[in-house]
C-alpha cells in the first residue's frame, strides 16, 4: 500500500465515524431523552469538519491518481477527471449531506428537522453506494449495504454518547438508558450479520473466504474478529455491566468497557473504509 492509499483509508475512516455520528444523532437523543440546543453548535463543528475531511479525501485520491506527489493533487485534468468519477460523486453527495445537516442544526421546527435528517440520511447512502464494490453490486447487494451501514452507525455512533452519559446522568437514568439501548441492538445485531454475509457475497461471489486467500479476504476476516470481540464485549454490557450499574465505581468501570468498545469499533471502521476502497474483491 502507498502512502496516498493508507492516508485515504484514514481519512475514509474519519468521513465515515462522522456520518455514523451523524445518522445516531437523533436516535441517541431519543434513547436519552437529551435536550436538544436552539442551535446545535457542536453538530455545526461536526459538519464543517466533515466537509473538510470530504474535500481532502478527494484531493488525496488526486495525487494516488497522478502519481505526481503533491504536485498531482492541484492539475486541473486530473481533478476534472477524478470529478467525473466514482470519488467524485461520493464527494457531491457528502457535500449534499453537510448542507443538509447545516439545516438540520440551525432551524428548531420539528418537521423541517425531520425532513433535513431524512436527507442527511439519504446523502450518506448514496454516497456509500458509489464507491467501492457496491457501486456496480445487484439490487439486494446495495440494500444489503445499506442495512449494514446504517445499523453499524447507529450503535458505533451512539458509543461516544454513551460513554459520557455513563456518568453523567444519575444511576438509575443512565442504567435506564443502557437497558434500552441494549435491547434495541439486541434486535438490529441480526440484521447487521445477515447484511454483512449479503455484502460478501455480493462482493466475491462466495459465501466465505477460501483458500489461497486474497488480500482482501485478510482484511474481511481482521474485520470479522473485530466484530466477534466488538459482540462479546457489548454481551458482556448488556448481561454483567449494565444489570450491576449501582454505584458510580460501577458507572466509571462501564465507561472504561465502552471506551475499548470504541476502539475495536474504530478498528472496524478502518477494515470497512480499506474494504471498500484500498482493495478489490477480485
Amino acid at each position: 500500500m502507498t502512502f496516498w492509499t493508507v492516508a485515504g483509508v484514514v481519512v475514509l475512516t474519519v468521513i465515515i465515524g462522522l456520518n455514523a455520528t451523524q445518522i445516531a444523532a437523533p436516535y441517541i437523543n431519543y434513547v436519552a431523552a437529551l435536550a436538544r440546543p436552539k442551535v446545535d453548535k457542536k453538530g455545526l463543528v461536526l459538519g464543517v469538519t466533515l466537509l473538510l475531511m470530504s474535500v481532502l479525501y478527494f484531493f488525496i485520491n488526486v495525487g494516488n491518481f497522478a502519481g505526481e506527489g503533491l504536485s498531482g493533487m492541484t492539475d486541473s485534468s486530473y481533478i476534472g477527471f477524478i470529478w467525473a468519477g466514482p470519488v467524485g460523486l461520493f464527494t457531491q453527495f457528502q457535500i449534499a449531506v453537510v448542507l443538509a445537516w447545516f439545516i438540520y442544526c440551525a432551524i428548531q421546527n420539528p418537521h423541517l428537522r425531520a425532513i433535513a435528517y431524512l436527507l442527511t440520511l439519504a446523502a450518506v447512502s448514496m454516497s456509500f453506494l458509489s464507491i467501492g464494490h457496491a457501486s456496480n453490486a445487484a439490487w439486494w447487494g446495495k440494500l444489503a449495504l445499506l442495512a449494514h451501514f446504517i445499523v453499524a452507525c447507529v450503535w458505533f455512533g451512539s458509543l461516544y454518547s454513551l460513554r459520557k452519559l455513563a456518568t453523567s446522568l444519575p444511576i438509575a437514568e443512565a442504567q435506564r438508558v443502557m437497558v434500552k439501548f441494549g435491547a434495541h441492538m439486541t434486535g438490529a445485531v441480526p440484521v447487521l450479520l445477515f447484511a454483512g454475509v449479503l455484502l460478501y457475497r455480493s462482493a466475491t461471489g462466495s459465501w466465505l473466504p477460501s483458500t489461497p486467500f486474497s488480500s482482501y479476504d485478510i482484511v474481511f476476516m481482521t474485520k470479522l474478529s473485530l466484530v466477534v470481540l466488538i459482540l462479546l464485549l457489548a454481551a458482556v454490557h448488556k448481561l454483567v455491566f449494565v444489570p450491576q450499574l449501582q454505584t458510580p465505581a460501577k458507572a466509571k468501570r462501564l465507561q472504561t468497557s465502552v471506551t475499548w468498545e470504541i476502539v475495536l469499533a474504530i478498528g472496524i471502521l478502518t477494515a470497512a473504509a480499506a474494504l471498500s476502497s484500498a482493495f478489490s474483491p477480485h
